[in-house]
């Protein structure tokens, strides 16, 4: 997989294996973050850049930072804001939702509901429009499709042929 290779690289500077797994764990995460933008449409993207917003807890550090250097979307580069909490006008595309006492990961979600906002968890009881897990020690997701719906984004089926599940519209299982 295209994410997993890239994830090896950008960590190790070209020699997959010489870190430890949790990082290569992490370096993957960031990686698709940003890699998932091509596979979202949003209703009216605005700004001059993407933003990518690490809400509560961040796992990644500079990880994500040297992830996206250098990268953008239809000629926006990406931006990363580190906020405790979050809102419908926090400014992000993407909002990878880590909780914390300041707003957890159902809040967050909450604030957000309705919003052109891609939410990404972590194996999250309230999981977001994708939702990382781990399955046999790779790094995978979910995607919601009700949940992209209600948030007026539409997620390509390239996508969602790479999750491991996914909820359509009506609810269940596809």
């Amino acid at each position: 997989m295209f994410f997993t290779t890239a994830a090896a690289l950008l960590l190790t500077g070209g020699a997959a294996g010489s870190q430890p797994a949790a990082d290569l764990e992490t370096a993957i995460k960031a990686t698709y973050l940003y890699k998932f933008a091509p596979f979202v449409t949003w209703p009216n993207p605005s700004g001059d850049s993407l933003t990518l917003c690490v809400v509560g807890t961040d796992p990644f550090g500079d990880t994500l930072d040297r992830a996206v250097a250098g990268q953008s979307y239809n000629g926006r580069p990406f931006r990363i804001l580190r906020l405790p909490a979050v809102g419908a006008d926090s400014g992000c595309a993407v909002a990878y939702l880590g909780g914390s006492s300041d707003q957890s990961v159902a809040s967050a979600l909450k604030a957000l509901k309705g919003a052109p906002v891609l939410t990404v968890t972590q194996n999250s009881q309230a999981p977001g429009i994708i939702d990382f897990v781990n399955q046999q020690g790779h790094v995978r997701f979910r995607v919601d499709l009700a949940a992209a719906g209600e948030s007026h984004l539409e997620i390509s089926s390239k996508l969602l042929a790479m999750a491991v599940s996914v909820r359509d519209i009506s609810g269940g299982p596809q």
